[in-house]
């Protein structure tokens, strides 16, 4: 921008929005690489300045992950403030998320950056809009319901979930899907009656302490199963090698008789879940040949899976940017393959859906349990079927005369 001297030559001005566009730059650059592989030369890079001009308005990398999170979770709370209606809200919501699909990405992956207090007060914020959600999610819905709570981690885990993963439509009706999928989940969280398993049924708690129960005799098992659950509650940049072998009762240095690296152990998890999700479909459709009763038990079998397996989720879903290029390829390519199996069975089952549109209620369904499994608080015996319910009024969700 240059501004006229009625004696002089133009004289360059700083933009009135940079502090807003470096922002902007670092959040997008935070959500696409990871935190720790961005450097100020690189947001400087972004936004079209010498890295010293940065410092004008922040001090440090740091201070701009703190303003991005601060900024994110702003918009959260401004959009259930003052509303009363779920539906109001959820639309409110999908508007804040399709602006912004960083908050959930980035806050899983690059939280454990943030000193302690810093956290905490972030959290707390993030608790503040869920629970005022639930509040209105959960207003007049009767008994044996899905617990609003559960309802509302459901409907914000859907309107994220582009953050992790592009949608398969087209970017213009992106809105369009994520309104029909948010509406269906609060649709059936509040007014449909949910299935409760039977005392014999339902899966036992899961742990959520590295140490906690028993560990495989093997070390192998024992530093993968330890590392991956570490890797999900600390952050993968904050657990080293000396960590995990403390935690498994053997020096740091012996970790390496059984891994080459910190890095191999998360691709080795991402790995063993891929191989349990395809053991599981394999076994699914040599079951049946009726499209909806597949559906049905795949996504029964995978909401158990992910419940028992919380960590490998939020391992797959937070961190797999570590991974080298070939690893990132090859993760891309078997997730299109597993959810493929799923699209084509929900297209028997709903011929009158595009592919696009059959795949986009696909990976929304799977992320209504991806996201609610990594809500600790919600970790009880009743929630893969809660999870179930809800992913599978998504595949169900209505695309006509959706208001956005």
């Amino acid at each position: 921008m240059t501004t006229a001297r009625a004696d002089g030559p133009y004289r360059r001005t700083r933009p009135k929005d940079r502090k807003q566009h470096i922002l902007t730059t670092a959040a997008e650059l935070f959500r696409n690489e990871g935190f720790h592989n961005v450097g100020m030369s690189d947001i400087a890079a972004g936004v079209g300045i010498v890295p010293s001009a940065l410092y004008r308005h922040y001090r440090n990398k740091h201070d701009l992950l703190v303003a991005s999170f601060d900024e994110s979770v702003r918009r959260y709370e401004e959009a259930v403030d003052g509303v009363d209606d779920p539906l109001e809200m959820t639309r409110s919501i999908v508007h804040v998320a399709t602006a912004s699909q960083a908050l959930d990405l980035a806050w899983s992956r690059d939280n454990g950056h943030l000193d302690p207090d810093e956290r905490a007060a972030i959290l707390a914020r993030i608790r503040t809009v869920a629970d005022r959600a639930a509040g209105i999610v959960g207003a007049d819905s009767g008994p044996d319901r899905v617990p609003a709570h559960v309802t509302t981690w459901a409907m914000l885990a859907v309107v994220n979930w582009p953050g992790h993963r592009p949608l398969s439509v087209s970017h213009a009706d992106q809105p369009r899907m994520l309104m029909a999928a948010a509406n269906a989940i609060v649709t059936a969280g509040r007014h449909a009656v949910r299935s409760r398993p039977s005392p014999d049924s339902a899966p036992g708690p899961v742990r959520s302490d590295p140490a906690g129960g028993l560990m495989p005799l093997a070390r192998r098992e024992a530093l993968l199963n330890t590392a991956i659950t570490m890797f999900a509650v600390s952050g993968y940049p904050n657990v080293s090698l000396d960590d995990i072998g403390e935690a498994v009762g053997i020096a740091g240095p012996s970790v390496y008789n059984h891994f080459g690296s910190k890095l191999e152990i998360l691709v080795c998890g991402i790995r063993r879940a891929f191989d349990v999700m395809w053991l599981e479909l394999g076994q699914v459709l040599g079951q049946t040949a009726d499209p909806a009763r597949a559906l049905d038990q795949l996504l029964s079998g995978y909401a158990r899976f992910a419940y028992a397996h919380w960590d490998l989720i939020a391992v797959l879903l937070s961190h797999t940017v570590l991974l080298d290029d070939d690893s990132l390829a090859l993760l891309a390519r078997t997730y299109l393959e597993y959810v493929s199996e799923w699209r084509r069975l929900q297209m028997m089952c709903r011929p009158e859906l595009s592919a696009d549109e059959a795949q986009t209620l696909v990976d929304l369904a799977l992320a209504v349990i991806n996201g609610v499994v990594r809500v600790e608080a919600l970790r009880v015996p009743t929630l893969p079927d809660d999870a179930c319910h809800l992913a599978k009024a998504v595949l169900d969700a209505s695309l006509v005369e959706v208001g956005v």
